[in-house]
């Protein structure tokens, strides 16, 4: 297939200034130069090869300190108006390698709740976005709260149970919770970003090291996908904090799923993309009974449209809520509710639309779909644990609370 995915899954160009183009067209050159083109040495080296490659565009290329201010020493992507921006280099990060995406994903997410411009904090930007450890590049996780209602004394979040507890202490803040489960990276991660109830059970984000005393990991889970993000359970016995890495100004929450829906989405619809392109040199070259090219069969043409269509509609659905994200009054009027709310809904769709056509890809391909030769399998595996731990049907089941609560106004849910 000779043609550029760029020109078949179309997104808006408008906010994507000469800066952005770079950084852009940087991270594509890094993903057709160490992974994509490489994909069996990469696939059959992974363990030893992934933290090579992330420590390439984390450290070398920079992208540690996208969304730290300028001033900071950072890229000074620090505006929601970057957006589309960050979006755009999550598809390409997510195209080349998932668990990459993921992680720069969340670290990013994390950036935005104290390095935009309405929140910006000198003390944590000084504390957080740095590298991990030397050279290597901070590896976070993401701790939210829980699908559902887990007792009488746990404190909730529109619906969702919050195990983890901040108990403020003069200039510290204790913070305890037992079987946590990260969305990813709990096993190696050197920051936890935990949504907490304070004393009065109200949401609140600590940011703890992954150094603190306190912390218990248990063993490593065997996952399906994003195999480089080694989850594990957390535990916090009594870990203590700094009272200025907590992060309490109304609506940090809503922003930080809406951030994780956006970011993670775009992750999603670039490993879709490749394989979209894996999918389409398969069927320029699969011949049928007859001497036909399998894409010119009408019945296996209209699977290979709707595996299109599914990408592009996902594609176009991530850059509206990036817009959104970006100019909130253009759509309405700014407000809080009304972004989260479409954050939840848009993400949802996004992955279950990228799922769907990954799905009827493999249907198509039969077993050379489940071959690692292809590389295929790889996007179905990530994809789905992106979307299993993001918008699964316990996780799904509060965003169709918080849509019925801002569509309808329901006030007992």
């Amino acid at each position: 297939m000779n043609r550029i995915v760029d020109d078949l899954f179309v997104c808006p160009r408008e906010w994507m200034d000469e800066e952005c183009v770079g950084v852009v067209r940087l991270v594509r050159q890094w993903a057709d130069r160490e992974i994509v083109s490489k994909r069996m040495e990469y696939r059959q080296g992974y363990d030893h090869l992934f933290e090579t490659k992330r420590r390439m565009l984390c450290m070398d290329i920079g992208l540690e300190k996208l969304c730290i201010p300028a001033e900071q020493g950072g890229f000074g992507w620090n505006s929601p108006g970057r957006a589309p921006g960050l979006l755009t280099l999550a598809c390409e990060i997510g195209r080349a390698d998932a668990s990459a995406g993921a992680l720069l994903a969340a670290s990013c997410s994390i950036c935005t709740l104290f390095c935009m411009e309405h929140n910006s904090s000198e003390v944590l930007c000084r504390s957080f976005p740095s590298s991990g450890s030397g050279d290597q590049p901070r590896t976070p996780a993401v701790i939210l709260p829980g699908a559902g209602f887990s007792g009488k004394e746990s404190a909730l979040f529109l619906g969702r149970s919050i195990a983890a507890r901040a108990t403020l202490e003069g200039g510290s803040c204790t913070i305890t919770g037992a079987g946590l489960r990260p969305l990813f990276a709990g096993s190696r991660a050197d920051l936890f970003c935990t949504v907490c109830a304070d004393a009065k059970g109200m949401p609140c984000i600590a940011l703890i090291p992954g150094d603190a005393r306190g912390i218990r990991r248990g063993g490593a889970l065997l996952t399906t996908g994003l195999n480089a993000c080694t989850n594990a359970e957390v535990s916090l016995d009594g870990v203590e904090i700094p009272k200025d890495h907590v992060i309490d100004y109304p609506g940090a929450v809503e922003e930080l799923y809406s951030w994780l829906n956006l970011l993670l989405g775009g992750v999603s619809v670039g490993a879709a993309t490749n394989f979209f392109e894996l999918l389409a040199d398969w069927s320029d070259n699969r011949v049928i009974k007859g001497g036909t090219r399998l894409k010119e069969n009408p019945l296996c043409a209209s699977v290979l449209a709707d595996v299109a269509e599914e990408i592009a509609l996902a594609k176009i659905l991530a850059h509206d809520l990036a817009s959104l994200i970006a100019r909130p009054g253009a759509l309405g009027g700014p407000s809080l509710r009304r972004t989260f709310t479409y954050a939840g809904m848009i993400g949802s769709r996004i992955q279950q639309g990228v799922m769907r056509a990954i799905n009827r890809g493999l249907e198509l391909m039969g077993s050379a779909g489940y071959a690692k030769e292809w590389h295929v399998e790889k996007h179905w595996r990530d994809v789905k644990t992106i979307q299993s731990v993001l918008c699964g049907v316990a996780a799904e089941v509060p965003v169709k609370m918080d849509t019925a609560r801002f569509f309808y106004d329901c006030t007992e849910l």
